[in-house]
């Protein structure tokens, strides 16, 4: 069986301060509980699960709607607010992970970095997680520089490292920039060379991609049309739906799938 693990950064929407632009705390939490809303019901269509790596702050900001992705989906932890770093110290890890319990009434298993920055991958282990899916094994100016970082699931001491799907040799990424900016030919091909060396292909979206964001003054490579976005990540999930994949969360396909 092949998996797809569509992944999602559940996150106040922060961006335009990285671009030197003004935001409210309004339009923060409300893009991205729109997009988030216009996600739901598209993975309801198709009935699907995914997983939501969710901030404690969003979470705390919408908590009935937070539960009520809870009971098909997975929720997983992106630390306590999407301004932190972990590049030092993961103390708030813990509160924030406690925070979302509350609220969702499950035990959560797996971590993301805001922005994948995080060391000491091995401590999480000590926090109660299962497993991290912050490494992103390739290159992109600016960003990362993980060329050398393994690309399969591993170990990091004991915690079960799943890192976001790139291609072997080149480290061609799928994620968010990548699905959006370039043809939905280039997500297929991706997505058929990848299981010609993996059994999962995991993708990463902000649910912010998904709503509406014409009055936001930043890049038109990062916002883009959102109903097209809509009916792009639609047509995939057609065609992997086609190609017999099966769609999974992170923590379900761990189970099944890593011993």
């Amino acid at each position: 069986m092949k998996y797809i693990l569509l992944t999602f950064d559940l996150e106040e929407f922060d961006l335009p301060l990285e671009f030197g632009q003004p935001t409210s705390q309004k339009q923060m939490f409300e893009i991205p509980k729109n997009g988030l809303i216009n996600l739901i019901s598209l993975l309801n269509k198709y009935n699907l699960r995914a997983t939501f790596f969710t901030t404690a702050i969003f979470a705390k900001k919408y908590p009935l709607l937070l539960k009520q992705i809870s009971e098909k989906h997975e929720i997983a932890c992106h630390g306590y607010a999407h301004s932190d770093s972990y590049v030092k110290d993961i103390s708030r890890i813990q509160s924030a992970r406690i925070e979302i319990e509350k609220i969702i009434k499950k035990e959560i298993k797996g971590f993301r970095a805001p922005r994948f920055k995080i060391n000491n991958i091995h401590l999480l282990s000590g926090l109660n997680f299962l497993y991290d899916s912050s490494i992103h094994p390739t290159f992109i100016p600016g960003r990362y520089m993980n060329l050398f970082k393994k690309r399969k699931i591993h170990k990091i001491s004991e915690v079960i490292e799943v890192p976001l799907s790139v291609l072997p040799i080149t480290r061609l990424p799928i994620f968010w920039l990548a699905f959006k900016n370039f043809p939905l030919f280039y997500s297929k091909i991706f997505t058929k060379i990848n299981f010609l060396f993996d059994n999962y292909t995991l993708l990463m979206f902000h649910p912010w991609e998904f709503a509406d964001l014409s009055s936001i003054n930043i890049p038109k490579y990062i916002k883009g049309d959102y109903r097209k976005l809509l009916d792009k990540l639609e047509k995939y999930i057609r065609f992997c739906k086609k190609s017999g994949y099966e769609f999974e969360t992170i923590e379900d396909y761990l189970q099944k799938s890593f011993k």
